[in-house]
């Protein structure tokens, strides 16, 4: 995931789910690490569990989100207040402009604390208020006389800030999304075995 921030489109409704009929050839299974048989991608979709966000899709009902897009499975955003489809129930969506800022920021903030914690552990005498996240770094500039390592440290707190903000604006600003109730699905194909024909699948 880059730190690019995004937004994608909102989808209020559930997409209708056509029926498409199952054909699959003896030996092909949802577990075979192929596409192959009705699967729309690699051992999900048709008549195999859903697929995650971004796999190839034909059918709403081959993503777990229950949108397919385009040939691709999508999260789809749910509009607080609406009622919820029949089938479906919401979770944080991780895949928006919000998800990229907690993920930016989780990255930010935890190079730069590692990096300030490092320096602390070097030069406890004179560094030890780098062990306080955010603040430490500006504190800690009191103690130093080179100005590059002003300059060092002025950058590590504001890394470290601004990962706090993109975090916590990442998890106020978060959306929810549509995503499918999990179904109980039965997968079976016909193989050879050494005992004559063996039945393979799930339950």
């Amino acid at each position: 995931m880059g730190c690019a921030l995004y937004a994608l489109g909102t989808h209020a409704a559930a997409e209708p789910t056509p029926v498409r009929p199952i054909y699959r050839a003896a030996g092909e299974t949802c577990f075979d690490a192929k596409r192959n048989g009705p699967e729309s991608d690699v051992d999900c979709g048709g008549d195999c569990v859903p697929c995650p966000l971004a796999a190839r899709c034909e059918v709403a009902r081959d993503c777990e989100s229950g949108r397919c897009a385009e040939g691709s499975c999508g999260e789809q955003v749910y509009q607080p207040g609406a009622p919820i489809p029949e089938g479906y129930h919401h979770e944080r969506a991780e895949n928006d402009a919000a998800a990229t800022a907690r993920f930016c920021g989780a990255l930010f903030f935890g190079l730069s604390y590692a990096a300030a914690y490092t320096s602390g552990i070097s030069l406890p005498s004179r560094l030890g208020a780098l062990y306080l996240p955010v603040a430490g770094p500006w504190i800690a500039l009191g103690h130093i006389d080179e100005g590059y390592g002003k300059v060092l440290l002025a950058t590590d707190g504001a890394l470290q800030g601004a990962g706090v903000v993109l975090l916590v604006g990442g998890l106020v600003l978060a959306k929810q999304q549509l995503v499918r109730d999990p179904e109980e699905s039965v997968a079976l194909a016909v193989a050879p075995g050494p005992a004559g024909l063996r039945i393979i699948g799930s339950f």
